[in-house]
Parts: C-alpha cells; structure tokens; sequence
C-alpha cells in the first residue's frame, strides 16, 4: 500500500486517466456521427450493477465508517452501449449536439482534475523543500 501521503496524488491521477479514456469513447462517437448502425458508448465500472452505473458510492476510509466501499478499491473501465430513444432512419443513434455537450464537460472536469494534481503536487514540493 502506497504511503498516505501520495493517497490524494494517485486518486487524482485515476480522475485524470478516467477523463482521458472518456474523451476517447467520446471522440469515437463523434467521428461515426454518420456511420449506419453506429450506437454511441459510454465509459462505466464493470464492478457496478447496470442500475447504480452513474451513481456516486460513499467510500470508507476506516474500519469504522458505516457502509460505502473500500477507498482503496480497484475497478476497471468498460465501454457500454448508451441508451438512446430514437436512432435515426440509417439506426445511427449518435446525437452531435449531445456528444460534444459532454465533449466539453469532461474537458471541464479533465482541467480541474489538473489543477487539483498541480496544487497537490505544488504542496508536496512545498513540503521536501522545508517550506522554501
């Protein structure tokens, strides 16, 4: 187990993979707006049952918490069909406006996530250099 310290670093550093694999699937998408047939996917955790994908999960940190999951839990990323109402006449579901609406939200959510490692980061520096 990583020391305490580097916890923060490295639950950042899995936000920041997550958000790029995401800005993958999304790009895909985009790029087969045209493609007959063509459904469009989503990144979720294969650990979760379909019906609480896209729900936040308390986590415990401490044996005494109540309820949550270990902080500490691995999971792994999966591509998944999305849901669309109604395909197209070609059956390409992709909806351009609503692919780069989330485009732009994760970008959104990719850049704080940097800013939250360069702070962390920017306080470690902080630390080994006895506050200089």
């Amino acid at each position: 187990m990583s020391s305490p310290l580097f916890q923060s670093v490295a639950l950042s550093h899995r936000a920041l993979d997550y958000h790029l694999e995401r800005q993958n699937v999304l790009a895909s998408n985009v790029a087969n707006v045209d493609t007959p047939g063509f459904r469009p996917q989503e990144l979720v955790r294969e650990d979760l049952p379909s019906e609480e994908r896209g729900r936040l999960r308390l986590s415990t940190t401490d044996g005494a918490h109540v309820g949550g999951t270990r902080g500490s839990e691995a999971f792994r990323l999966a591509e998944a069909e999305e849901q669309v109402v109604n395909p197209g006449n070609d059956g390409n579901s992709v909806s351009l406006e609503r692919e780069m609406s989330k485009v732009a939200a994760n970008q959104l959510r990719y850049e704080g996530a940097i800013r939250i490692v360069r702070s962390q980061l920017g306080l470690l520096r902080y630390a080994a250099n006895d506050g200089h």
